[in-house]
């Protein structure tokens, strides 16, 4: 189903609320100068390893009772000063994003989550079988990740800057041996397509749907999907406007109450990012393994590529940390450095 050549594509659907002015009421000045400066200390100590990790230069921010607190070091790609207002591309938190435009789109009636994604797709896409919008959603389809081919995955290596045809991946996908279904298995081919899909749905490309749906409505100017990324992968943001999406989603201010319950049904996910997957969504009480946090669950999403972006909430939005680095950063120090400051932003 196409949307009606004479109409713009995101006026087949309701607009979005729009964030209100006052969202950021629920985060007060700050009431202790002593959390401040040992908030402050663990950024600029998270900073440190990160750089000492391989990062060329490093950025992190504290939303909460005390108010917004950021900080930036080390440099940027032209070898400036890196700014705190800078952009890095966030890898798989576009996830997020995506998941939450379709479910606007179920909103409006458009899609439903338990019909199976080919209803909406052209026959070339029949091989896919019979896998729900729910299922790719959650990593549940079976679906193989195409990073599982080590041909696709040097190709990738040696050039991650090329755009690839999502037609092209998802056939390197279905080459490869299904996993279970039912099963959480991580796969970036579920969101591919799932932007596929959308495209087929609204007749619109999913990086002007998300501006028009979400990114404006909310004002997030600096976000953006470029035309040649994949659903799965390479939205651009900023510390600040990931931790304002994250504030609003959980405020309500993006999706529905009964949308929202959905997003945050999870399925247990058996690696390390995660302790369960909702729909587009990490659930995390153990950052990469390392210490449980001592204050429960937290809500959002890793990025890896050549960044490595951090971005979590807490379930009543009160509290967001947001912390990237300009290139993938592996070492245990690093995680560990990521994980302490996740919590101590979080925790109270």
């Amino acid at each position: 189903m196409l949307a009606h050549p004479s109409l713009p594509c995101w006026e087949r659907a309701a607009a979005c609320t729009p964030c209100p002015p006052n969202l950021a009421s629920c985060f007060a000045v700050a009431t202790s100068s002593d959390r401040h400066a040992s908030l402050d200390a663990r950024l600029e100590e998270t900073l440190a390893e990160l750089l000492a990790a391989g990062a060329r230069g490093a950025l992190a921010l504290a939303v909460g009772p005390w108010g917004r607190l950021g900080s930036a070091a080390g440099l940027d790609s032209s070898g400036r000063p890196l700014q705190a207002s800078a952009r890095f591309e966030v890898g798989s938190i576009t996830k997020t994003f995506v998941a939450a435009l379709t479910l606007l789109l179920v909103e409006d009636g458009e899609l439903g989550l338990d019909v199976e994604v080919t209803t909406h797709l052209s026959a070339r896409y029949e091989p896919v079988g019979s896998v729900t919008v729910r299922s790719l959603l959650n990593h549940t389809s079976g679906l193989p990740d195409f990073f599982e081919d080590a041909g696709f995955a040097a190709r990738w290596q040696e050039n991650p800057n090329r755009a690839w045809d999502p037609d092209e991946l998802i056939e390197v996908s279905l080459a490869l041996p299904r996993h279970e279904p039912g099963v959480f298995s991580y796969a970036n081919s579920n969101y591919v397509l799932i932007g596929l899909m959308i495209e087929s749905v609204t007749g619109c490309p999913v990086g002007e749907l998300l501006r028009k749906r979400i990114l404006d409505p909310l004002r997030l100017s600096a976000t953006r999907l470029p035309a040649t990324a994949t659903a799965a992968g390479g939205l651009a943001s900023t510390t600040d406007e990931l931790a304002r999406f994250l504030a609003a989603l959980f405020a309500g201010q993006i999706v529905g109450e009964t949308s929202l319950r959905e997003m945050l049904t999870t399925v247990p996910s058996d690696w390390v990012e995660s302790q369960g997957y909702g729909l587009g969504i990490e659930q995390v009480e153990s950052l990469m393994g390392f210490d449980t946090s001592p204050c429960g669950t937290a809500w959002g999403h890793v990025g890896l590529g050549q960044a490595t972006t951090v971005a979590f909430t807490t379930p009543d939005a009160r509290r967001q940390v947001v912390l990237m680095a300009n290139a993938m950063v592996t070492s245990d120090a690093a995680w560990a450095a990521l994980n302490r400051a996740t919590w101590a932003v979080l925790c109270p």
